[in-house]
């Protein structure tokens, strides 16, 4: 029986990146491969399951919700991408599934969608799956620096999809004005703030 390591399962919105405003139900899985010094996600606690109880968990509760987008966070659940492949076989295929991560841990699966989040060796990460049309890239901004490093990857890349800049939440407001600033460099970019926290939801 194959297992896997859950931190929650929740009812809300996506209040960040492509799907804002969508009501999801997220599973957030246990474990991350990296130490963020700004992270500000808990995941001290687990629960273990069996890939089938997590199925029947979230199906009972998407029916109920009326909800059809699956949003598998973290942590980092590229760490389990095994149990969550078999985890797909139990869904049914009209379910979106949108996978968060770092990115850093490459395996593509074409049945998920990607928001790519890099925190380490960015330019590797933008290279491993820029190409994949179901895969989008939301860059957290604590810098102009930041800023510049997207410019350079859109322009080594040739990439023209959108890309969400998303200021660290802790100086939100400060990255909206130096993204602002930026206008007449950047090209197919998106604001992401993170709405859910503003109104104190998960």
């Amino acid at each position: 029986m194959i297992k896997i390591k859950v931190n929650e399962i929740f009812i809300s919105f996506q209040g960040e990146g492509p799907y804002i405003g969508i009501p999801a139900t997220f599973l957030r899985l246990y474990g991350c491969n990296l130490n963020c010094e700004w992270c500000d996600t808990d995941i001290g606690t687990y629960e273990i399951l069996s890939v089938d109880e997590v199925a029947e968990i979230l199906m009972t509760q998407m029916e109920f919700n009326n909800i059809d987008l699956l949003v598998i966070t973290g942590g980092e659940p590229t760490l389990q991408m095994g149990e969550i492949k078999r985890l797909i076989k139990e869904l049914p295929e009209d379910i979106k599934i949108q996978l968060e991560t770092n990115g850093s841990i490459f395996e593509y699966v074409p049945e998920m969608e990607y928001v790519i989040s890099p925190k380490v060796d960015k330019e590797k990460v933008f290279e491993n799956y820029y190409k994949y049309e179901n895969v989008f890239f939301k860059f957290v901004i604590c810098s102009q620096e930041d800023i510049d490093e997207v410019i350079s990857l859109k322009n080594k890349y040739d990439y023209d999809k959108t890309i969400w800049l998303q200021g660290e939440f802790s100086k939100d407001g400060e990255i909206a004005d130096l993204i602002r600033d930026n206008f007449h460099r950047l090209e197919n970019i998106k604001l992401s703030v993170q709405t859910h926290k503003y109104l104190n939801q998960r």
